[in-house]
């Protein structure tokens, strides 16, 4: 990437989350690595649990409830975190809140299924941080739902390909988590759940 350095690249292993710190100016690239994976994605402005990225906010901010390269993700604060650089999917979902232990026991009766929040808990539980306030805020990068004409929300199976990716642009420092979507009950994730990959660029 021109003008910029990696500085970080993680693999996220499928069904399980990593987190990471990046700084205004920063861009980052969030990547699946097999195809048709959803990822969940939270972020918190760095040094605060009280302003986190917030769907709803995102959403007057665009007035959409679509993401597409120019889109703002915004905080609860209305303040802007990301800016959508590049996009190869254009298909997102910031009304869905992530999948929790409550959704496996209650939809589908499992008990000891692995979800996304538990998965943001322990990527940030990883680098020394509990930032898990509003924690079910998430943009569902690569989530494939359909709204249908009654307001009737399906979920579909996603059909990018191996190696789509979003590139975002920092616009505050910020702690960044990303769960690898477990969902295995639905076509959410093409009934397979794979690996996906972070990385962190920085100017030059």
């Amino acid at each position: 990437m021109d003008g910029y350095k990696k500085i970080v690249e993680i693999i996220v292993p499928a069904s399980h989350g990593k987190a990471v710190k990046v700084a205004a100016g920063d861009r980052l690239e969030v990547i699946d690595l097999e195809g048709k994976q959803v990822g969940d994605l939270m972020a918190w402005v760095s040094g605060s649990e009280e302003e986190y990225f917030s769907p709803a906010h995102t959403l007057t901010q665009n007035w959409s409830v679509a993401l597409r390269v120019g889109s703002v993700l915004a905080t609860n604060k209305r303040r802007i975190l990301f800016r959508v650089l590049e996009d190869d999917v254009g298909i997102h979902d910031i009304l869905v809140p992530c999948c929790d232990h409550e959704a496996y026991v209650t939809r589908y009766g499992i008990h000891d299924h692995r979800s996304c929040l538990e998965n943001i808990k322990e990527s940030l539980s990883e680098l020394g941080e509990a930032c898990v306030a509003r924690a079910e805020m998430a943009v569902n990068l690569f989530m494939n739902n359909r709204i249908e004409s009654d307001g009737k929300i399906v979920y579909e199976a996603p059909e990018h390909g191996p190696g789509s990716r979003i590139l975002l642009s920092c616009e505050l420092d910020a702690l960044v988590a990303l769960s690898a979507c477990p969902q295995d009950q639905t076509p959410t994730n093409g009934w397979e759940c794979t690996a996906m990959m972070l990385r962190v660029w920085r100017p030059e």
